[in-house]
């Protein structure tokens, strides 16, 4: 079965050595800029407002930006992709975060 697994790193550099590592090793996926939620609201002047109303101005804001990369991959590749992770960030600790999904189907992009 194949799984998706999600990492999230704060730290520019850690997070571009573990895609290094994850690189060297065959791996390969999609990486997009994130913020916490946390980081956001904690910056928003944003009063009590609905939800849909908060999510506007966190969209219009610049925020400390951090990246996430998505990589699917089979049952075997995961614990070495989590070790890559731990090595080149010396323990996520409050750093990030990585988990993973199961995936039941996918199509497109072949690995390279």
């Amino acid at each position: 079965m194949m799984q998706l697994l999600v990492i999230t790193i704060d730290d520019c550099d850690e997070f571009l050595e573990t895609l290094a590592g994850l690189k060297a090793h065959g791996m390969n996926g999609v990486v997009i800029q994130s913020t916490s939620l946390k980081h956001a609201l904690l910056n928003s002047t944003v009063d009590a407002a609905p939800i849909f109303g908060s999510l506007s101005k966190v969209v219009s804001n610049d925020f400390e930006m951090s990246h996430t990369a998505f990589l699917i991959l089979n049952e075997d590749q995961i614990e070495h992709a989590k070790r890559v992770v731990r090595r080149n960030t010396k323990g996520l600790g409050k750093k990030g975060v990585m988990f993973t999904v199961p995936i039941g189907s996918f199509e497109g992009i072949d690995a390279e």
